[in-house]
């Protein structure tokens, strides 16, 4: 009876494992399973990128927005080039409201746009930055930035992708009343 009792409590402390939770790693692995499937090479996670992912995100975070360009018109390349990401091509995945990797990145290769960042054979790199949330107001899931790109420096790739791509999920509507505290 204890064996049959501590294989339970094994498997349920195990669930959230296997349930995908969503990091860096499982979101770049679930993308690169994909990738795999249609013959492309791995995207290779950027610490560059990385770090433009999450300063785009304490960007949306500080001025309470959801999208592709800033309020104020600004891109969200403009991320890449600050911190010395020189690109050839660059493109950009939003995702908000999930709990898991594998549905997050399964619902980006059923969005057009998604798919084809995804799916890009110009891009090489990625950066990813999460957060519990939303950068809006109080949501449950998780809010996913995800940067790609493709030196300048780098060869030139078999099938050229437009210069920056780009793709959305929309978000729940922000409720009222979050304070709003910027990330470290």
């Amino acid at each position: 009876m204890r064996i049959r009792i501590a294989f339970l409590l094994a498997s349920l402390l195990a669930l959230p494992a296997l349930a995908g939770e969503i990091t860096n790693a499982s979101i770049l692995t679930a993308m690169n399973y994909y990738r795999a499937q249609g013959g492309l090479p791995p995207l290779v996670e950027n610490a560059q990128l990385d770090n433009a992912a999450n300063d785009r995100m304490k960007d949306m975070e500080e001025l309470g927005y959801w999208a592709h360009q800033a309020p104020d018109g600004r891109s969200p390349f403009l991320w890449l080039r600050l911190r010395r990401y020189d690109y050839r091509a660059a493109g950009e995945n939003l995702a908000a409201g999930f709990e898991t990797a594998e549905l997050l990145v399964q619902s980006w290769m059923e969005s057009e746009g998604h798919r084809a960042n995804i799916m890009s054979a110009t891009f090489a790199d990625c950066g990813v930055a999460i957060i519990d949330g939303s950068t809006t107001g109080p949501a449950t899931g998780r809010s996913v930035v995800v940067m790609f790109g493709k030196t300048a420096s780098d060869e030139p790739a078999i099938a050229p992708a437009p210069k920056h791509a780009a793709a959305v999920v929309v978000t729940p509507p922000a409720e009222p009343g979050r304070n709003r505290v910027p990330r470290l």
